[in-house]
């Protein structure tokens, strides 16, 4: 599929790049303005642009939120009204915890869709429309189970080719395996493939991870929770874990060829356990937000990075299936609140850094850490041997406010990633004028290496609570959106306006014809230009899930790509190829 941008002012045209209703970006009124136009029935020309939008003078790329015009207009949950609207008994805080976005092609359309986390309602699936709009797809899709949602994640379990949904829950007692048949209808299977987790405790579920971390060709599921043995009282008939039992954030094997999409828990087996026992079997609390699986020395398996709240972010080295903590060795672990969590090569260097979002220094004291050296978002630069530098108060990254969902892209095509966050509390101790309850998100443009804020001159300073973020080429114009979703709110849905720079996505596929998760892929844009890295599946986030898809930001110029090299990592197989042109989804199967 190859989508481009069109010069186009008027009148049908014809373009070898359009399909049957495909969206193209295009420039309106000779660049003074950006807009879609739809290729035609039978995909042999396309119309005038629509929907245009004026450039800032400069070019620069900015957002637009569209959110009403694009029919994700939901919201998430009744806002906090003191006990009576409390999930959790005693424990109203927890409320503004919630609000996550998945996002997965679940009917194999070509076109990405939205599944939204609610709270005492079904949750959301919108269905891409392929011209800008979604549709509700929630009723009869098996979906439409009435709970308290948080985290979730679609994968393809069973190597089928389509995508499942892993659903988590809060202030319940289980979780849920929603099995796509193929039609765009979801059989619930939790319960018999060994995922519930109906333990008789209440669960505080938070982010989903996806990856292969055994390399046996089957996609595997982290599941985070912000644990509360013995500090939380009763509620709604269950209890919480106690000090005695170790929490609900486990790493669940595929049990693959044997018994294809059915999970067994490994936790413990493979050393991936993240809240160790001490010497009278007392299990500490681990307040995991959010989780990834991310191939940091590049040998081929994933480790395993966990933010946490209250100094508990944990990190393991993969050994070839088998895990060790290493946090303070390796030089993390250094966030006194860690929340949002995103994987990528930050500086180019073709290394994966980590970045933990957090809650920075104010002179408004919260819980008596004002003045711990520890607070604000951490970048933790990897430099290899196994070791990081924290780099997040160099690179201007630190100040955050009070940091959630994060996610590290090059929103602008030029060639260098950008970072996104969101932010925002409402908790019973801040005052609703005080700088947290104020607070906006942050946008962090990269400047050849120094990173500047700039979510008020970009469109994208929502002051609302947002909590889970993902990113999207939703109109597939070759550049990604921003969806946020805001606590007790209405979403937000970022489209990127006047990204003029070249731009390759890539698909890379399995054997089985699911995503190849944790596949490697290499460009090289031309001879002497430093090669860039980008993983499969890295966009896992707190409470949201990305596009499964590898964007690069190619700049200006017109050339061909010198090379685009694919690693699957399961397989260990490489595959180069040479002269790739430009603006267009490449797809690459082994």
């Amino acid at each position: 599929m190859l989508l481009n941008i069109a010069a186009c002012g008027g009148g049908a045209k014809k373009a070898f790049f359009c399909a049957p209703g495909r969206t193209i970006a295009c420039d309106c009124d000779g660049g003074a303005a950006r807009g879609v136009s739809t290729c035609s029935d039978d995909g042999a020309a396309y119309g005038a642009c629509g929907s245009c939008v004026a450039v800032p003078g400069d070019g620069e790329a900015r957002f637009e939120d569209v959110t009403t015009a694009a029919k994700v207009d939901y919201h998430e949950g009744t806002p906090i009204d003191g006990e009576s609207a409390c999930v959790v008994d005693g424990f109203c805080e927890f409320n503004l915890f919630t609000g996550a976005v998945a996002v997965g092609d679940y009917d194999a359309d070509g076109w990405p869709d939205i599944w939204v986390s609610r709270r005492a309602n079904t949750p959301v699936l919108f269905h891409n429309q392929k011209n800008g709009t979604f549709s509700d797809a929630t009723p009869g899709s098996g979906l439409d189970i009435a709970g308290n949602w948080n985290g979730a994640a679609w994968l393809d379990i069973d190597n089928d080719g389509d995508l499942d949904l892993f659903a988590q829950t809060f202030g319940v007692g289980r979780y849920y395996l929603f099995v796509n048949e193929g039609t765009g209808k979801f059989i619930e299977a939790a319960q018999a493939r060994g995922v519930a987790f109906d333990d008789g405790a209440l669960k505080l579920s938070m982010s989903v991870a996806v990856g292969d971390y055994d390399r046996d060709g089957w996609l595997d599921l982290h599941v985070a929770e912000w644990s509360a043995k013995g500090i939380l009282p009763q509620a709604h008939g269950h209890q919480f874990l106690d000090p005695k039992r170790p929490g609900h954030t486990r790493l669940l094997h595929n049990r693959g060829a044997a018994e294809p999409g059915h999970f067994e828990d490994v936790t413990e087996a493979v050393g991936a356990l993240t809240d160790l026992p001490d010497a009278s079997g007392t299990y500490a609390n681990v307040f995991a937000h959010g989780t990834a699986f991310a191939d940091f020395d590049g040998d081929d398996w994933p480790e395993l990075a966990v933010s946490g709240d209250f100094g508990t972010s944990r990190f393991f080295w993969n050994n070839q299936g088998i895990f060790a903590e290493s946090s303070v060795a390796a030089g993390l672990a250094k966030d006194r609140f860690g929340m949002g969590s995103s994987i990528a090569d930050l500086d180019g260097d073709g290394r994966l850094d980590w970045f933990v979002t957090s809650i920075s220094k104010t002179p408004l004291c919260v819980q008596g850490v004002c003045n711990s050296a520890e607070l604000g978002n951490h970048a933790y630069r990897y430099l290899g041997e196994r070791t990081f530098e924290d780099v997040g108060v160099a690179w201007g990254l630190h100040d955050g406010f009070w940091g959630w969902g994060a996610a590290m892209f090059d929103y602008d095509n030029d060639g260098d990633l950008d970072v996104v966050q969101t932010n925002g509390a409402d908790y019973p101790m801040i005052a609703a004028d005080s700088y947290f309850a104020t607070d906006s998100n942050r946008f962090w443009k990269n400047e050849a290496g120094v990173f500047v804020e700039r979510s008020d001159a970009l469109g994208i300073a929502d002051k609302r609570r947002g909590k889970g973020l993902a990113t999207l080429d939703f109109d597939r114009d070759g550049d990604l959106d921003v969806f946020v979703v805001n606590n007790s709110e209405r979403p937000s849905l970022f489209r990127n306006v006047g990204a003029h720079g070249g731009w390759l996505q890539v698909r890379v596929l399995a054997p089985s014809g699911r995503a190849a998760i944790g596949a490697r892929v290499t460009l090289r844009l031309a001879s002497g230009v430093p090669p860039r890295i980008a993983i499969v599946g890295l966009g896992t986030h707190f409470l949201g899930q990305s596009e499964n898809v590898v964007q690069f930001g190619l700049g200006a110029g017109t050339e061909p790509i010198e090379e685009v090299e694919v690693h699957w990592a399961d397989t260990g197989k490489t595959t180069v190829l040479q002269n790739v042109s430009r603006n267009q989804e490449l797809l690459v199967a082994p």
